[in-house]
């Protein structure tokens, strides 16, 4: 009998071994077990966030394709993503051939950052940038910095709506601009206009309204070897009817009264020898936007009727400042890149999150001298056919938005690549006054 105990009581063990080392192995694997693809057109927020960030999408988790500051913005700032498949997005031939010649040509000098041996094209193509060379950060920015739109970039309709998180829509600007590219130009003329010395020339003039009609202002950045050299920048001021040389410390400046600097443009516009360093962190995969919706701009409704003039920003869904609910968001693979502005910049540190495939930036944020997290930037791109069939992906829409106040200026354009008939002569600072006038 006492044999026979011991077996019942070995068996029993035995039973509520196995059964417990199941329920351990269904524990440990729960989450695996019940993760799922989620399918394109399936909506993100605040509410599902936690239980579906160990879902796949494109066999990608969802908690490893949206950064620490985008899922603070979820739970934070309500911002909704709508999961769509991502499309494989061509440059141009003429940008590809160029960009190919360059992985023997361009160099890079670690003594003072700069390059050489640059026409056009991507300066250092993929394949060129190694994630253990300290000077990455800097190979990725000058990509950025070169003329990736096409030889001029035209901002068409562009337009800052001021957007309160708890009131809504204030107000709107309006502006003309364009930016016309003196080396790298891909349009059929000369690579190189002038003597050589010039990267690129903006003009930016106020349209609306009528209190602000006029002012603008004209910079010239000065070319790859030379980056190190101040701006010229030229205010024009309609009260006196005057044009007045900024200092060079304007490419850190505020546009206006709005929440993005003017090295805010396409989320980092400078050089990357004005930042003190810039340090290539991670290669990622991240969900941005890459095929935003045709028009930017309705231009047929009123500023009188913000929704419907901008309909790719959800400004009647309160905070009024993300991406509209309906635009898609597609897994790309990206660079990001943190960069240590001078001790005179307001940021402390800027971090962009960049196509790795083309330099397109889709996300990126920014920390005050605290070191506090104080803006998030989310651009909204697409693929472009300029008038001359040049192929370019455009930022079309920038969510520029001051989280510490509650408060974004979000631009928006029809941009174009390329238009045609587009002259040297016609982005200087005499078309600035004479746009500014109205002349």
């Amino acid at each position: 009998m006492q044999n026979q105990g011991n077996q019942t009581r070995r068996r029993s063990a035995l039973r509520t071994g196995v059964a417990g080392a199941i329920t351990l192995a269904i524990g440990l694997g729960a989450s695996p077990a019940f993760a799922k693809e989620l399918p394109a057109g399936f909506v993100i927020n605040k509410e599902n966030y936690e239980s579906i960030k160990n879902d796949t999408f494109e066999n990608k988790t969802i908690a490893s394709m949206v950064p620490e500051k985008l899922e603070w913005m979820i739970k934070n700032y309500n911002l909704t993503i709508k999961l769509a498949n991502s499309k494989k997005i061509e440059m141009d031939p003429k940008y590809v051939e160029w960009s190919k010649k360059n992985i023997n040509t361009v160099k890079f000098n670690p003594a003072d950052r700069t390059v050489s041996g640059w026409q056009a094209g991507m300066l250092f193509p993929p394949e060129t940038i190694k994630m253990d060379d300290p000077h990455a950060g800097d190979k990725v920015i000058w990509n950025l910095r070169a003329a990736t739109y096409g030889a001029t970039m035209d901002l068409r309709d562009i337009a800052w709506a001021f957007l309160d998180a708890k009131k809504g829509y204030e107000r709107v600007q309006a502006f003309q601009s364009r930016r016309y590219y003196m080396e790298g130009r891909l349009d059929g003329g000369p690579i190189t206009v002038g003597k050589g010395d010039i990267s690129q020339k903006t003009y930016f003039v106020a349209t609306y309204p009528q209190d602000i009609r006029g002012l603008g202002l004209f910079s010239v950045r000065y070319n790859q070897a030379d980056s190190k050299v101040p701006d010229d920048s030229y205010a024009y001021l309609k009260s006196v009817r005057r044009v007045r040389r900024l200092s060079g410390g304007a490419w850190m400046d505020p546009i206006g009264g709005t929440d993005q600097l003017y090295d805010d443009w396409d989320i980092w516009d400078a050089a990357p020898t004005k930042y003190v360093s810039n340090k290539l962190i991670e290669k990622r995969w991240v969900l941005a936007i890459a095929h935003s919706p045709e028009i930017s701009v309705d231009v047929k409704q009123p500023y009188t009727e913000p929704a419907k003039r901008f309909p790719r920003i959800g400004i009647d869904i309160p905070p009024h400042f993300n991406p509209a609910p309906d635009i898609g968001w597609e897994p790309r693979e990206v660079y990001v890149v943190e960069g240590i502005p001078p001790p005179e910049h307001p940021y402390s540190k800027k971090v962009v999150y960049m196509e790795v495939d083309f330099p397109r930036p889709y996300l990126g944020y920014a920390e005050d001298r605290k070191g506090e997290f104080w803006k998030m930037f989310i651009f909204q791109n697409r693929p472009d056919i300029g008038d001359d069939g040049y192929k370019a992906v455009m930022p079309v829409i920038g969510h520029i938005i001051d989280v510490k106040r509650g408060h974004a200026t979000n631009w928006s354009s029809n941009m174009k690549s390329n238009p045609a008939g587009v002259k040297e002569t016609d982005v200087s600072l005499n078309v600035l006054e004479e746009v500014a006038t109205g002349k």
